[in-house]
């Protein structure tokens, strides 16, 4: 016995199971997991130094296309971490903008002061959080006079602990924390986030006449 298919009424048929798929798909949100990455954003403003809570963050779905290296995807990546910049209302929180446990001290790192005749000078535009290339230079270059520097950096990537004004209040920007442009104090303080054998080779190019420029 022949069956006659009739061609009109599978056609029918398929579109008809494409839509009911589309709608199911549409309503647990299949497609929109397939193009786009959760990512931690802020709810508000969150000012510098603040411990993040759940109260300060929400999940966005981003699409995958505008996803960046060292955005977080996860609220429980986030949550306890502290801030080191202001973070706006509804921006994504990534690696660069809470600390990553640089700044506290270890078994290896500690805090060290570095005295004012160790550096050619503290740049007024340095902020607690940043992380700084150490370079030596002679005692004649330091006051002008030609002299050779030393060639590569001694340390780099050295997180900055503490940057001080001389009434021991941390150097901040005039319009935010942020603002490099306008300090509102003088640097006069300064300490790095070094290990004690970084610390005492800094010590010995000082006595061997060198001094000091950070850079970032």
């Amino acid at each position: 016995m022949k069956v006659i298919f009739n061609k009109q009424f599978i056609i029918s048929g398929l579109f008809f199971m494409l839509f009911v798929l589309a709608v199911v798909a549409n309503q647990f949100d299949l497609l929109k997991g397939m193009t786009t990455t959760p990512v931690v954003m802020a709810k508000s403003t969150i000012e510098k130094d603040t411990i993040i809570t759940e109260d300060h963050i929400w999940i966005h779905k981003m699409p995958k296309e505008m996803v960046q290296e060292g955005m977080f995807t996860h609220l429980d990546q986030v949550v306890g971490k502290t801030t080191t910049q202001i973070i706006y209302t509804n921006q994504y929180i990534s690696t660069t903008s809470v600390d990553q446990s640089v700044l506290r001290p270890t078994a290896e790192h500690e805090f060290f002061p570095i005295p004012d005749s160790w550096l050619v000078e503290k740049q007024g535009t340095l902020r607690r959080y940043d992380l700084v290339n150490l370079a030596a230079i002679t005692l004649e270059a330091s006051e002008g006079i030609n002299a050779r520097p030393m060639t590569e950096y001694i340390f780099e990537q050295v997180p900055v602990a503490f940057i001080k004004n001389s009434r021991n209040e941390e150097v901040t920007g005039v319009t935010h924390d942020n603002d490099r442009l306008n300090g509102a104090q003088t640097p006069s303080k300064i300490e790095l986030s070094l290990t004690l054998e970084q610390f005492k080779e800094l010590e010995s190019l000082y006595l061997e006449g060198y001094r000091f420029i950070l850079s970032y």
